[in-house]
C-alpha cells in the first residue's frame, strides 16, 4: 500500500502533526517509508507507517537480512510470533513454523493456526531447525534454563537461536518471579506486558542482566554474540535494542580453531618443499 493512503488514516495524521515523522528505509517490509511516534518510548511506539513495525523487530530483520541471506530457505521456528513480523516470515518462507503456548491446548497439536508449544518441553524431533526466532519472550519463561536446552536440542548443528530482549546489561539478574511447589512466587510487585494468548498478560520473571550470554552457555553451550544498533535511517533508535544471536556450533566450534591450524601446516609444508632440493655447501 501506497504511503499517500496509509497518510489517509486520521490516527496517523495527528501523531505526525504532533510528533513528527522520519523518512527512511523499513527492514521489515523492505520499503522507503515514513516513521512515525505514538508515545515517548520508541521501542514500542515507533511505527512503519507502511507495516507498523517497530523498532526491535526492524532491528531483529535487519541482523536476518545481512547475516543470515538465505533466511528465506531456512527451517526456521518461532515461539510466539507478533505482527507485523510474523505475517511476512509467513509470507517469504515456507518452512516458518510459528508456535504459542496455549495451558490447556495438547502439546504439538494446532490451534487457532498455530502449533501448541512450550519452549522448555518441546515435541519437535532433535536437529529440526536451522535457526529458532524468540521476539521478547525469554523476560517471560519461568524455565529459561530448560527453555534454552530444548531449543539447542532442536536446533541442527551450526543452526542458530535469533532473539531479542530487554537487557540490563548493567546490572546483575533479576528474578522477578518463581515456581514454587508447582505455584508461582512473587519476589516482586506482579509486572505484566501484553500477551496474545491471554487477556491478562504475561509475566514478566525475569530482567535479564550481565550474566545472560553465560546463562545460555551454562544451559545450553551454545556461544551467543550481541549485536547493538543505532540506524535512524532504518527507524532503529530506542532502549534495549540489541539483537543476540546464539550458535549452536557443529563439534563445538573446533572449526573455527582449525582455520589457524591448517594455515599453520601449510607453512610449514611449505618450508618444507623449499627445503628439499636447496643446494647444500659440503
Amino acid at each position: 500500500m501506497s504511503i499517500v493512503k496509509q497518510l489517509l488514516d486520521p490516527q496517523k495524521i495527528c501523531h505526525i502533526f504532533k510528533r513528527g515523522f522520519r523518512v527512511g528505509y523499513c527492514p521489515v517490509c523492505g520499503e522507503r517509508t515514513l516513521f512515525f511516534k505514538t508515545g515517548d518510548w520508541l521501542r514500542d511506539h515507533f511505527f512503519c507507517v507502511r507495516c507498523r513495525s517497530i523498532p526491535r523487530g526492524r532491528a531483529l530483520f535487519l541482523v536476518l537480512s545481512e547475516q543470515f541471506p538465505n533466511w528465506r530457505e531456512l527451517i526456521i521456528h518461532e515461539s510466539s510470533p507478533g505482527s507485523p513480523t510474523y505475517e511476512f516470515f509467513s509470507a517469504a518462507n515456507a518452512n516458518y513454523v510459528p508456535t504459542r503456548f496455549f495451558p490447556n491446548i495438547a502439546p504439538g497439536t494446532t490451534h487457532h493456526g498455530f502449533r501448541c508449544e512450550d519452549l522448555a518441553r518441546q515435541t519437535f524431533g532433535n536437529e529440526t531447525f536451522d535457526m529458532v526466532v524468540t521476539q521478547d519472550v525469554l523476560e517471560h519463561l519461568l524455565e529459561p534454563g530448560a527453555a534454552f536446552r530444548e531449543i539447542a536440542r532442536t536446533l541442527k548443528p551450526g543452526g542458530v537461536h535469533l532473539f531479542t530482549v530487554p537487557w540490563y546489561h548493567w546490572q546483575e539478574t533479576r528474578i522477578r518471579a518463581r515456581m514454587n511447589n508447582n505455584v508461582i512466587e512473587y519476589l516482586e510487585t506482579p509486572e505484566y506486558h501484553d500477551n496474545l494468548v491471554d487477556a491478562k498478560g504475561a509475566l514478566v520473571v525475569t530482567e535479564w542482566g550481565k550474566d545472560l550470554c553465560d546463562t545460555i552457555y551454562a544451559s545450553s553451550g551454545m556461544t551467543t554474540t550481541v549485536v547493538r544498533i543505532f540506524d535512524r535511517r532504518c527507524g532503529i533508535e530506542a532502549q534495549f535494542i540489541e539483537v543476540f544471536i546464539s550458535r549452536k556450533y557443529a563439534n563445538g566450534g573446533n572449526y573455527l580453531l582449525n582455520r589457524w591450524n591448517a594455515q599453520f601446516s601449510e607453512l610449514e609444508d611449505n618450508k618444507t618443499s623449499a627445503l628439499i632440493g636447496y643446494p647444500v655447501e659440503v
